[in-house]
C-alpha cells in the first residue's frame, strides 16, 4: 500500500477589481470632505468654508477637480456676506431705534444729550 502525496498548489482566483460602494469609479482625497462641506455650507458657513478649502487642497494635489468642494467654498462666502450685512443692518435699525427712545425721556437719568453721545 503506496500512498500517493499530492501537492496543493494555490491558483490565483483571487479578482483582480474590488468595487466598494454602489459605482466603479475611483474615490480621490478630498472627495467625502468636500460633500460634506457643501451640505454643511448651508447650515454653519465658516467650519464648511475651511473644510471646504482643506479639500479643494487636497484634490488639487492629487491632481483632480473637486466641484462640490468650488460650490460649497463659493455658497459659504456668499451666504457668510449676506448674513455680516443683515447683522449689520440689524444693528443700524436697533440703534436707530434707541436713539429715537432718547425723546421720550426714558433716559434723563444719563445726564444731558450732549455728553451722552
Amino acid at each position: 500500500m503506496t500512498e500517493e502525496k499530492k501537492t496543493a498548489q494555490a491558483t490565483d482566483k483571487a479578482p483582480t477589481q474590488v468595487s466598494v460602494g454602489l459605482s466603479e469609479k475611483n474615490e480621490f482625497p478630498g472627495q467625502t470632505l468636500g460633500i460634506v462641506a457643501l451640505v454643511l455650507s448651508f447650515f454653519s458657513q465658516l467650519p464648511a468654508l475651511i473644510l471646504a478649502i482643506v479639500a479643494w487642497v487636497w484634490s488639487n494635489k492629487a491632481g483632480v477637480n473637486n466641484v462640490p468642494a468650488k460650490v460649497a467654498v463659493a455658497i459659504s462666502s456668499v451666504l457668510m456676506v449676506l448674513g455680516l450685512l443683515a447683522l449689520i443692518g440689524w444693528i443700524v435699525l436697533v440703534a436707530s431705534t434707541v436713539g429715537e427712545f432718547g425723546d421720550l425721556g426714558i433716559w434723563n437719568d444719563m445726564g444731558p444729550r450732549g455728553l451722552r453721545s
